[in-house]
């Protein structure tokens, strides 16, 4: 899944939705038209703001994904790193949605400081719960996030972007 584009998310009565991934946000300085971007991710540290407060109060959901990517730089170009459960169960990363009116429901991942394997690589991480946290954050008990205490491993993987699906030359110096 990769954002923009519709994927499963678990709401709180524990039900499964299909919706967009991203809240689309007007842009200033359109002269004849309303501009747009989309906003897939949200920040920990500026959910309590005016863009995202309304939905950590009152709209959260969990992703449930299989692993998620970060890219790192190579003598060959740009290789994804998969990061995933250390024990191959689901990971369960923390999100907030709203209704839009042109596009349904849409929700947006909220990002985290990194823990200790994901701070070589970027310095933001998804939110992804620990077992012990999932019922406090959807209650809305659970306000503050940090880097993931959840047990995590990564690998090497395949560009899945390019065409040829070939991998860097290099992949021994990845990270």
């Amino acid at each position: 899944v990769r954002p923009t584009i519709p994927a499963p998310v678990i709401l709180p009565d524990g039900s499964l939705a299909e919706m967009l991934w991203g809240f689309r946000r007007p842009v200033p300085g359109g002269k004849t038209k309303q501009l747009w971007r989309t906003i897939v991710n949200s920040r920990d540290d500026k959910l309590k703001g005016r863009t995202w407060n309304r939905a950590f109060a009152e709209r959260r959901c969990l992703i449930p994904a299989a692993s998620f990517f970060e890219w790192v730089d190579t003598p060959g170009g740009k290789a994804p790193l998969r990061f995933e459960d250390s024990e191959d169960q689901f990971l369960w990363i923390a999100c907030i949605w709203e209704e839009d009116k042109e596009r349904r429901r849409c929700f947006s991942m909220i990002t985290t400081d990194p823990n200790d394997l994901v701070i070589p690589v970027h310095d933001r991480m998804p939110a992804v719960l620990s077992p012990d946290q999932i019922e406090p954050f959807i209650r809305g008990e659970l306000q503050d996030f940090g880097p993931s205490r959840h047990l995590i491993r990564f690998s090497h993987a395949e560009n899945f972007l390019r065409k040829d699906k070939k991998p860097p030359a290099d992949q021994t110096e990845l990270f």
